[in-house]
């Protein structure tokens, strides 16, 4: 699955256009299937449900949802917030709501008729700008938004809450903060990344009637990893392996100070498949591992006055390196003159791949270069402190431009770096990023990096590649199920925040 730039869905809806499909047409596409994916997560039959509706097509989007939502039983009420839409199509689809005879309030002539008609609203959908958004929130626009964020009941957004930029990934302060947004077509930047996706709620992707065929030779920005795409690109063991087929991990980690990370490192590695584990370290902490996991290999080094790997224990290293076929280096390892030249000098005569965590990249950022030299795949893996030390900048600048910091340091080392946090976001070497939807609150504790650290070493183990490129091609499924699916005529995807077990129990298609 991808992400679609606002210009990429502009030139579908041109190329639409040229093949005979009018735009009215894939506006009642996506407002009738919003008002379908609406109410199969609340049924409104009987509930008030207040539409505020733009003068552009999201506003028109807006109108036709408004028209579909009364038809299903809901006592619907439309809020122009500029007026009467003046484009042809938002215009058409404003004379089908008031066809239907969707009451209309002008929040501009009337605010204290916008203010009544809120009162006890169950179900608020908002259709104010969409996808077309820049800059701030005008003064209209601004006070219903205000209203939305205010009131006590489900909001809807369609395509993206009103005051989100598209692909910017920048929000105004009184963006509309919804509890789901319903996507038309294709998921865009802004509803999987880290900063606006809290505001987007769940998300829901519905079809609109755009030939699939019209996206065949398209360029993404960003791939989604999601459940599905990372169990397929697991290895599948031969019925008659053995342990020598699935690699050798040597895990150079821990110190005195810092047992625990290697504990992690161990666990996370030797539960992904890896045919050895070798963890390299300083006696207690071998000793200490081996109580936790007996079934993992050791090389005991020697230690230095500050508890940590003695450098001249590296010649001990060099023979398990011979072996490896990846090295897993840092979690743990602590910083001084011996770690800093035993990570350097790792980098340097590595014949397999290297994956760096933790004291391994912030020795890294001292002395960024090593890596021009370097001739193996290398990974790493920094939260977003660690990253904003390899590139001497504050960690808010990776929060606001993720995509172009830290894609162009992986293009300029050679090397794959997986940004860890909320939305984990992985750039390789080559072009395109990947953006994992999949994480929660539960991860923000210490030991997850660890754990992730000896994950991603153990699959380097076994010889994949620091990004594996699958195309995954959705099953359509008219009967929803749990864990995989997309279910005709729109799909949930949990990208931000759990939904209660009821909203689970009524669409049973959430994944």
């Amino acid at each position: 699955m991808y992400a679609l730039s606002s210009a990429q869905m502009r030139a579908l809806e041109d190329r639409c256009a040229e093949a005979g499909i009018r735009g009215f047409t894939l506006m009642e596409n996506a407002g009738r299937a919003a008002a379908l994916a609406i109410n199969g997560t609340i049924p409104v039959k009987g509930k008030k449900c207040v539409v505020f509706c733009g003068s552009g097509n999201n506003g028109g989007d807006g109108f036709i949802v408004a028209a579909e939502l009364k038809k299903l039983g809901a006592e619907v009420q439309a809020i122009l917030c500029f007026g009467i839409p003046k484009g042809r199509t938002a215009r058409e689809a404003y004379e089908k709501a008031y066809a239907a005879e969707v009451p209309m309030v002008d929040l501009a002539i009337s605010p204290y008729g916008c203010e009544l008609a809120m009162s006890g609203v169950d179900i608020v959908v908002d259709a104010i700008f969409g996808t077309g958004f820049h800059g701030e929130l005008p003064a209209w626009a601004r006070a219903a938004c205000k209203m939305i964020n205010s009131a006590i009941a489900a909001v809807f957004a369609l395509d993206l809450p009103s005051g989100m930029e598209t692909d910017s990934f920048k929000a105004d302060a009184d963006c509309v903060r919804a509890d789901f947004t319903v996507v038309f077509d294709s998921l865009k930047p802004s509803h999987i990344m880290p900063l606006t996706a809290k505001l987007c709620g769940n998300i829901c992707i519905v079809d609109i009637g755009i030939p699939p065929e019209f996206k065949e030779n398209l360029t993404y920005r960003y791939a989604l990893v999601n459940e599905g795409l990372a169990a397929s690109c697991l290895p599948v063991r031969a019925v008659d392996s053995n342990k020598h087929d699935h690699g050798y991990l040597l895990l150079i980690a821990g110190s005195r100070d810092y047992i625990g990370a290697a504990v992690m490192a161990s666990e996370g590695a030797k539960r992904s498949g890896v045919g050895y584990v070798c963890v390299a370290s300083v006696e207690e902490v071998c000793r200490t591992v081996a109580a936790k996991s007996p079934e993992c290999v050791f090389l005991r080094l020697d230690e230095n006055e500050n508890g940590r790997i003695d450098l001249l224990s590296f010649g001990q290293l060099q023979k398990a390196m011979e072996r490896a076929t990846a090295i897993c280096i840092g979690p743990g390892l602590g910083i001084d003159d011996d770690t800093r030249a035993l990570v350097a000098s790792v980098l340097e005569q590595a014949k397999c791949p290297v994956l760096l965590d933790a004291d391994g990249i912030n020795i890294l950022s001292e002395n960024i270069n090593v890596l021009d030299s370097v001739t193996v795949p290398v990974v790493l893996t920094p939260h977003i402190g660690e990253m904003a030390r390899l590139l001497a900048v504050d960690s808010q600048s990776i929060l606001n431009d993720r995509y172009e910091l830290v894609g162009n340091f992986a293009k300029r080392y050679g090397v794959t770096v997986v940004c860890k946090g909320y939305r984990t976001f992985t750039a390789p070497a080559a072009m395109g990023a990947y953006m994992n939807t999949t994480g929660n609150a539960g991860l923000a504790k210490a030991g997850s990096g660890d754990l992730l650290s000896g994950m991603i070493g153990a699959l380097l183990a076994q010889g994949l590649a620091p990004v594996c490129i699958i195309t995954v091609r959705p099953q359509i499924s008219a009967r929803p199920s749990w864990g995989r699916c997309i279910c005709s005529p729109w799909m949930w995807h949990t990208i931000s925040r759990g939904l209660t077990p009821n909203y689970k129990e009524r669409t049973g298609c959430w994944i």
